[in-house]
């Protein structure tokens, strides 16, 4: 399994590689370089903050899940735990993260099938609330209303089908029969129903709003990068740009987003008269300071936590 989840982190490495070569040619690495030069580093250890809070924040979510299921895991374990799925944040759809269910699974003899709806039920919550911040900045910035209203609608009609299992089933059912998609439908379907406990009433509504805190963290960390960079845009519109961007590399389920969130940032900001070298300077550094900041602590924490359990890890998890 974990053999398995550093080939794909290889992989992400390589595409992060390339989108990198691509987007430093279009801005041009000299002016890229002098984009970089001018940023204010003395920022760097207030922007870590906001991703920080964004990993604490979810770790408060991850707790209050597990609270929700009734699996007991001692605190240090249980965070420990989390910040080491966070080195999966770049396979597809951060779906590596059910490397959670395999430590609960090895340390607690917790069934994965018991816990692996946690990373369904926290991926969902996370889109719900990155539309929240889309939708509040888009109305902020006055984006055309007919943007806001599509969102919006977008918004409704995922509570309505995630509170409702004849509305979700009807939907899942018909994406069944469609060529492209319908081998993801099974999967889904199976997560949907061991996730219901936490995807209705007061489970939901918690988890979202602590998704809302979480993410919008990460949405000033993005203010104070385009601030040490010169970049004088209101909290409200680079809330904007970095929320609907994140939704945009979650819906291309592409690892980590890679390549598509990328293109969202820099070209959100190109639309907003900034330049595009320091467009992709700006791109560069909040993805070095969430994206690949969040895998280097993470690899780091799973490094110790299979040292630390390796036995346990290697013997009940991999071997099923």
């Amino acid at each position: 399994m974990l053999k398995k989840l550093r080939g794909k982190i290889f992989i992400s490495l390589a595409i992060a590689a390339i989108v990198a070569v691509i987007f430093s040619l279009y801005a041009d690495t000299d002016e890229l370089r002098v984009s970089f030069s001018t940023f204010d580093y003395n920022l760097l250890p207030l922007i870590l903050v906001f991703p920080i809070a964004n990993y604490l924040i979810r770790f408060v979510r991850w707790e209050y899940y597990l609270n929700a299921l009734n699996i007991e895991v001692p605190r240090g374990e249980s965070f420990g735990i989390f910040i080491s799925s966070l080195a999966m944040a770049v396979t597809p759809g951060k779906m590596g993260e059910v490397v959670k269910s395999y430590f609960l699974k090895s340390l607690h003899g917790v069934p994965i099938s018991r816990s692996a709806p946690i990373i369904f039920a926290e991926r969902v919550t996370d889109l719900l609330a990155l539309l929240v911040i889309s939708i509040v900045g888009a109305y902020g910035i006055g984006h055309d209303k007919e943007f806001i209203i599509v969102f919006g609608v977008i918004f409704v009609a995922g509570i309505a089908v995630i509170a409702s299992r004849t509305m979700s089933m009807k939907i899942i059912r018909f994406a069944e029969k469609l060529p492209v998609v319908s081998k993801w439908m099974k999967p889904l379907e199976i997560a949907y129903e061991s996730s219901r406990t936490m995807l209705s009433g007061r489970v939901l509504i918690v988890s979202t709003v602590l998704g809302l805190g979480a993410w919008f963290a990460e949405c000033v960390g993005f203010f104070f990068v385009l601030d040490g960079l010169g970049i004088h845009l209101k909290l409200v519109s680079a809330s904007f740009i970095y929320a609907f961007s994140i939704v945009i590399g979650a819906i291309s389920f592409l690892p980590g987003g890679l390549g598509a969130t990328e293109t969202s940032l820099a070209g959100l900001l190109i639309l907003a008269q900034i330049p595009k070298s320091a467009s992709v300077a700006a791109t560069f550094i909040i993805r070095a300071l969430t994206l690949w900041f969040a895998v280097i602590i993470g690899a780091g924490m799973l490094s110790y936590m299979q040292r630390r359990y390796a036995v346990a890890i290697n013997g009940k998890v991999e071997n099923g």
